[in-house]
């Protein structure tokens, strides 16, 4: 049994945020993935039981009958991103967070919502989500700089267009390999930006 479609929906539009190259993306992104958790695990227990209080608090969510995150492994995880969230929100509007700690607080998401529903990320996540994963595991905490060096000057120096010709009239060219259109690319061509990463070995 994979996610709910609402569940599935989240991450792609989590995903898209974070490879939107706007403005404090990885603020919203990690703000974003610290709600889904939270959905993830409510409605998880509410299929386990459908009496479950869907106004219990946090920890109640996640230590519920049917979701269950192990306290080390991933409890300890969404726990200080909910302490971070709520810093940010309460305590500082103006704060925010890393790209590396937004790609940490994604893989986290993930790693719940196939906790809750195995296999839900490999059966229902379309390709260019798949792509984009393992794109954010390179600049986790999991990644290598020197990795994230080399992909970077890869997408950079790969031939995107088979078609050259000048911009006509107001016409702008976009460069997909710069990062900030690396949202672009993954949705129109995932299958070249997993040949880059392939080729460099990357997981």
């Amino acid at each position: 049994m994979g996610a709910p479609r609402e569940i599935v929906d989240s991450v792609e539009s989590i995903l898209g945020i974070y490879f939107s190259g706007v403005r404090h993306s990885a603020r919203a992104a990690f703000i974003l993935c610290d709600e889904l958790v939270e959905m993830s695990c409510k409605l998880r227990a509410r299929a386990e039981n459908y009496r479950f209080d869907m106004g219990c608090s946090f920890h109640d969510a996640w230590n519920a009958v049917g979701v269950g995150l192990d306290p080390v492994v991933l409890g300890n995880a969404v726990q200080h991103n909910r302490s971070t969230r709520n810093m940010m929100q309460h305590n500082s509007a103006a704060a925010t967070v890393d790209d590396q700690h937004c790609a940490d607080a994604i893989l986290g998401v993930v790693e719940v919502i196939d906790h809750c529903w195995p296999g839900t990320s490999d059966a229902m996540f379309k390709m260019w989500m798949q792509c984009a994963i393992r794109v954010v595991r390179l600049y986790s905490n999991c990644g290598s700089f020197s990795l994230q060096q080399r992909f970077e000057e890869a997408m950079g120096e790969e031939d995107w267009e088979a078609e050259k010709r000048y911009p006509k009239g107001s016409e702008v060219f976009i460069t997909p390999g710069r990062r900030y259109h690396w949202g672009l690319l993954l949705r129109e061509s995932p299958e070249l930006v997993e040949q880059v990463l392939n080729r460099l070995e990357i997981p």
